[in-house]
């Protein structure tokens, strides 16, 4: 079921590309359950104007764009699949970016299945991350930086690159930037997927930005992007944890 809705998807994004010229005349809505159960009930018109797309998903889907050499997996403080796809985030903004980026960050709830070792398939990304995401970059002045890193070590941790810290009482504490202490008078430059930067989950602090950037292109697209090239260059994802966020004992 899940392959199929994931397919759906690509299958109505090729649809609504080469309708682009058509005129919407009515649109009517029904609440169907989307189980085996409306297998039952298609639309034998629809599912017909629908096959040609469905068939190009559906090879599109099974497409291998990459390999990783372990499972990708969420945890907390920090994980194999949020260290990846925060570094992932953070490459693309410095690249792209008009001016410096220094540190991204990113909801642990809108990473929505794990990739399991060996290839990755189209497939594969689009259920990692089902939403139409796109990059911001915001500026933050150091003392939002700090209450933003609290609210992390508040939700015992979450996907971050360029950033480290320990957490201790539900706070952030020895917060290091790019390698230097957290300075509370200097800005910094954040990269973030555009949900949580209009500060839903527990990313208020975003909104306190003083400036932002936003790529004219989607977070799904980066990473699918991403992954083929590495491939083209014959590297296979191998992310590590390597102490970003963790627990200080002291």
């Amino acid at each position: 079921m899940r392959k199929f809705i994931n397919v759906g998807l690509l299958a109505c994004a090729l649809l609504v590309a080469g309708c682009s010229q058509t005129k919407l005349v009515q649109l009517r809505a029904t609440h169907i359950p989307v189980d085996r159960q409306a297998d039952a009930i298609q639309d034998r018109q629809m599912v017909t104007v629908l096959k040609p797309y469905a068939d190009i998903a559906i090879k599109t889907a099974d497409e291998t764009i990459g390999y990783t050499d372990q499972d990708l997996t969420p945890g907390h403080p920090e994980s194999l699949l949020g260290n990846f796809f925060a570094e992932v985030m953070l490459s693309y903004a410095q690249q792209h970016s008009t001016g410096k980026v220094d540190f991204a960050v990113t909801n642990p709830g809108g990473l929505r299945k794990p990739i399991r070792q060996g290839a990755i398939k189209v497939a594969h990304i689009y259920e990692l991350m089902p939403f139409e995401n796109a990059l911001v970059v915001l500026d933050l002045k150091g003392d939002r930086v700090q209450a933003l890193a609290d609210s992390i070590a508040a939700h015992k941790g979450g996907p971050v690159a360029g950033i480290r810290f320990g957490i201790k009482n539900n706070k952030a504490v020895h917060v290091l930037v790019q390698g230097a202490l957290l300075d509370p008078n200097k800005t910094y430059r954040v990269v973030a997927n555009d949900y949580i930067a209009k500060g839903n989950d527990f990313y208020q602090e975003l909104t306190k930005a003083q400036a932002t950037e936003t790529f004219p292109v989607s977070l799904r697209a980066v990473i699918l992007d991403w992954v083929k090239k590495e491939n083209v260059k014959g590297h296979h994802i191998n992310a590590t944890l390597d102490g970003r966020i963790y627990e200080d004992k002291e």
